[in-house]
């Protein structure tokens, strides 16, 4: 019997590595509660909670860690930019706060503002315990390791994937294909030992180190991230896209609702329609680089740039049905 339960584990990988065999679309995750959290009320200082919650929200919402010191005493009055809240049984805060007005605090003290559209992280951990025994946490194993680095994400705004089995023989030079073979646009590699974690992150954009704790990977990744992906709130550029291959109705709609929901584009309209090839001009947050940027992290417009700097303010795509 217990032959027959190994054969059956053994069929169960094989069938997981043959799904992964061939790379998942890759996409973007859009993070639908930017502007919303959950705060412990300590010592029944809900007002303090308030402040926490805000500070929490403001250095998603720009990407930078430093963003509270940064607002000062404007962090001080919480209500006024909350939209909805409530109070658990647990004395926890539950609130969401307006986007709007968070945004414009953070346009008027020069902060960035880093979107919806955030990078799907693949997280390849590597655990060396006391004894010597090396393992990688993987996502249909319950974990405190885990857990730990899914809270930080969720304070950063950092969708984070796992293997769905063990990795093998994963390493720096590796990992990106590693991660798009799980569909995430990077993958971030630690190696725990000691009490201590190197951490890699590795994209598309290059690849970045640190050491730390357990939950310095996440911030190093949102870190990376939101200084390619973050723009300023306050400066509006136009950039011309041109889509190729839209053979139809659907494939214009697609397109359209695409651009019009990217938080970077703020309007667009169509210029020209020349065979399947349709010309749309968007008003951005920040520039045709970030914008391209951010484009590339999903999958439906592929890029006709071959990696060549923008040419002006102009962008060429490929649609993918």
């Amino acid at each position: 019997m217990s032959r027959t339960k190994a054969l059956i584990r053994w069929l169960s990988l094989c069938m997981a590595w043959a799904l992964l065999a061939s790379a998942m679309p890759v996409g973007a995750v859009t993070i639908g509660n930017l502007y919303e959290t959950d705060q412990p009320v300590l010592n029944n200082a809900r007002e303090a909670a308030f402040v926490e919650a805000l500070k929490t929200v403001v250095v998603r919402v720009s990407g930078q860690r430093d963003a509270p010191a940064k607002l000062g005493s404007v962090l001080n009055d919480p209500r006024k930019y909350v939209q909805r809240f409530g109070f658990t049984e647990n004395n926890v805060l539950q609130v969401g706060f307006d986007s709007v007005s968070v945004d414009k605090m953070l346009q008027d003290a020069g902060l960035p503002i880093w979107g919806r559209e955030r990078p799907a992280i693949l997280v390849l951990l590597n655990v060396i315990d006391p004894s010597g025994y090396s393992y990688w946490i993987s996502g249909d194993q319950p974990n405190t390791q885990k857990d730990l680095l899914e809270k930080v994400a969720r304070d950063r705004g950092l969708p984070l994937k796992w293997p769905a089995v063990a990795p093998q023989g994963i390493d720096e030079a590796n990992a990106l294909q590693e991660a798009e073979r799980y569909g995430a646009n990077a993958a971030l590699l630690g190696r725990s030992q000691g009490g201590g974690v190197r951490w890699t992150v590795v994209s598309s954009e290059g690849s970045s180190q640190a050491s730390g704790g357990m939950d310095e990977g996440v911030h190093l990744a949102a870190d990376t991230f939101a200084r390619v992906f973050a723009a300023s709130g306050s400066s509006l550029g136009n950039v011309v896209v041109e889509v190729s291959g839209i053979g139809d109705l659907d494939a214009y709609a697609s397109t359209l609702n695409y651009l019009e929901g990217m938080t970077l584009v703020r309007a667009v309209a169509l210029e020209q329609v020349a065979g399947d090839t349709m010309r749309f001009k968007l008003a951005v947050r920040g520039d045709a680089a970030t914008l391209r940027r951010a484009i590339a992290l999903d999958s439906r417009l592929v890029s006709q740039d071959e990696g060549a700097a923008p040419t002006g303010e102009r962008l060429s795509f490929r649609y993918r049905p």
